[in-house]
Formats: C-alpha cells, sequence, structure tokens
C-alpha cells in the first residue's frame, strides 16, 4: 500500500468519527489493515470496540453495538 492509500484510509477514518459526532473514536490501524471503533458513550459491561476491513463493514458493526446498547435512547431518549 502506498502512501497515498494510507492517508485516504486516515481521511476516511476521521470523516467516520466526525459523522458519528465524536460518539465513537474512529481509527486506522496501519499494521492490522483495519479500520476499528472504539465507542465513547455509556456502555453496559465496560466499552465496546470494533473492527472491519472497510468502511461499510465498520458502519455495520458500530450500528449493531448502538442497537445492541440502546444508543439511540441513551443519546435521543428514544430508541
Amino acid at each position: 500500500m502506498d502512501d497515498g492509500e494510507e492517508d485516504d484510509r486516515h481521511e476516511t477514518a476521521a470523516y467516520i468519527e466526525w459523522q458519528k459526532q465524536g460518539m465513537w473514536l474512529v481509527l486506522w490501524g496501519a499494521y492490522t489493515r483495519r479500520f476499528w471503533a472504539y465507542a465513547c458513550w455509556p456502555v453496559p459491561q465496560g466499552g465496546a470496540v470494533v473492527s472491519a476491513v472497510d468502511p461499510d463493514a465498520l458502519y455495520a458493526e458500530m450500528r449493531r453495538i448502538e442497537r445492541e446498547h440502546g444508543f439511540l435512547r441513551w443519546r435521543y431518549g428514544r430508541g
């Protein structure tokens, strides 16, 4: 992977984090070659971390965790 592709993945991670309004910390793992997302809202059982090889799969995992742990209820008072 060249530096341009690596930069694109870092930018993609930053964009996903921006879209999620800081409720997730999103990183590109240069060594693991995966996107990583860490929940930054009160998640039962000590937190949630998900990873995926592409942004679409990462979004799917993030939404799964949000549904599983009542994110919308916590954030907006609805579910």
